[in-house]
């Protein structure tokens, strides 16, 4: 289960919030972007209730939270839509690199 939410804060530099529940654990990413990226930070936690506790530091209540599609395999788990390290899938990882799945076709991310 991932979950997303804007942040209401306007005097913050974290924009959104993402909690993935992983068979890991519970991962809470913090991005400065409003659109889909990568986070630029990320916390573990034991349950999703221990980082919707932590969210409350930048005024997101539970209720502002949206469920959004686990990532497909292979894809990166703070982006919203399916995004793979380069060559991962088949063993060679290039890291750095990205792909985005766009109408099914792996088209490179140019950063």
């Amino acid at each position: 289960m991932r979950l997303i939410a804007n942040i209401r804060q306007t005097d913050s530099d974290i924009k959104r919030l993402m909690i993935y529940d992983s068979e890991d654990g519970v991962y809470l990413f913090g991005y400065d972007k409003e659109f889909d990226s990568s986070a630029i930070w990320d916390n573990w936690f034991e349950k999703v209730d221990y980082a919707i506790e932590a969210s409350q530091e930048y005024g997101v209540d539970q209720n502002d939270w949206q469920e959004i599609p686990d990532p497909l395999e292979n894809c990166q788990h703070d982006w919203i839509e399916p995004v793979r390290v380069k060559g991962r899938s088949i063993g060679k990882p290039e890291w750095g690199k990205f792909e985005k799945l766009v109408n099914g076709e792996w088209i490179e991310i140019k950063s």
